[in-house]
């Protein structure tokens, strides 16, 4: 196990019914709250009206901002800072899915500190980074079990000018408090409560197949968090009010990316990369894209570390693989987990989604550009090169 430091600073209120505290957890933070969210479906279930309802409860005014899309634009955060300013707003509230809280972690800063979020962000090489050191108080009330953006310190934010998607980070990103309230997430469609599990289990599978191998407790955290959702999500699917399985998948949200699973194993994340760069482009959902590519990538890393693929099918899909040929016994836990996201209606192809690979050199060349800077591959049991890129997108077919 590698050394490693571990700050959660949030302040996380998890359960059904937290968020008719929401005026008590935000009253000591500020008075003048700017509520983020997506096109208009918060105001149509009545979860917006509940909160600024909350809110007025102990004195905090609000403004409200709508419009912000599912892969978060540069230019509306920027827009939406300038509102925060204009109306003397003290801490930013993101009420909805990952990018509308990591949305709402851009405009934090953006509202802070005057200048545009697209300063800040992490690997654009021919442009310098400006370091996060300030941004407003960040609250933050997941709708969807997901991208755990209520625990972490970093979010991803779209140039869709020049087709960029990338990261902000830095400690003060991390929210100021966190409401995790299961029955937010009751409404979410089928389609993105598929596209929410595997966004959970992408956070801490990606550590597992590249981090050190000495790392017993984080792999067998990461095979819990996983089993979690492989048992709870198609239950959620099937039945959108089984607030059990509500239950287990926003907490296993919450806790994926929190840092906890991960620090001491280390690793890359390839895989989110590898989105990044798909849906910068066509603009699809997070998850749908991790799903999209997952698969590809297990495959074309499988012969540099089989033995981690036949953990994982041992551990969280109960397959006896002992009797097996070490790669054939590793493919074997590949289809397993094929099989899994075949029966969520998630074992896709690029054609699915109605893409062709008329951009797929494109988007390899974006990838090489923003995340192989200091090599020319990027880190993974089989290291990833363009040619690797383009291999996983040519399999994805």
């Amino acid at each position: 196990m590698l050394p490693f430091d571990f700050h959660l600073p949030t302040k996380i209120y998890f359960g059904p019914g937290k968020i008719n505290n929401i005026g008590k957890y935000l009253q000591p933070v500020g008075k003048k709250a700017l509520i983020v969210t997506g096109h208009s479906s918060m105001k149509k279930l009545g979860i917006l009206g509940k909160v600024i309802d909350n809110l007025k409860t102990v004195n905090i005014d609000s403004v409200v901002f709508e419009g912000i899309e599912p892969n978060p634009r540069h230019t509306t955060c920027d827009k939406a800072a300038e509102l925060a300013r204009e109306k003397g707003c003290d801490m930013i509230v993101g009420l909805g899915g990952g990018s509308v809280m990591d949305a709402a972690k851009g405009i934090a800063v953006t509202a802070k500190t005057g200048h545009s979020i697209w300063d800040f962000v992490y690997t654009i090489p021919s442009r310098p980074k400006k370091k996060i050191t300030e941004a407003l108080p960040i609250i933050c009330i997941p709708t969807i079990a997901a991208t755990g953006s209520e625990a972490d310190s970093g979010g991803v934010i779209t140039n869709w000018e020049t087709h960029e998607k990338t990261g902000i980070w830095g400690p003060v990103l991390f929210p100021t408090v966190s409401i995790v309230d299961p029955e937010l997430t009751i409404s979410c469609p089928p389609d993105y409560t598929a596209d929410g599990g595997v966004d959970i289990i992408s956070h801490v599978i990606e550590g597992y197949f590249t981090g050190t191998s000495e790392a017993y407790l984080q792999d067998r955290l990461s095979e819990s968090v996983i089993k979690t959702v492989v048992k709870y999500l198609p239950r959620a699917i099937r039945n959108g009010a089984d607030l059990e399985a509500r239950n287990h998948l926003s907490w296993s949200s919450t806790v994926a990316l929190s840092g906890f699973v991960n620090s001491g194993r280390g690793g890359s994340y390839p895989l989110h990369a590898l989105e990044h760069v798909v849906s910068a482009h066509y603009d699809i959902s997070h998850g749908r894209g991790l799903a999209l590519l997952l698969p590809a990538l297990m495959d074309y890393t499988m012969p540099a570390r089989p033995e981690k693929f036949i953990e994982l099918g041992k551990n969280v899909f109960d397959l006896s693989l002992d009797t097996e040929d070490i790669e054939d016994a590793a493919q074997i836990s590949i289809e397993a987990t094929k099989g899994w996201l075949a029966s969520i209606g998630r074992l896709l192809t690029f054609s699915d989604l109605g893409i062709d690979d008329s951009k797929f050199e494109i988007m390899a060349d974006d990838l090489v550009r923003l995340n192989m800077q200091s090599q020319p591959y990027m880190i993974n049991p089989k290291p990833i090169d363009r040619a690797g890129v383009l291999e996983i997108f040519r399999m994805t077919r």
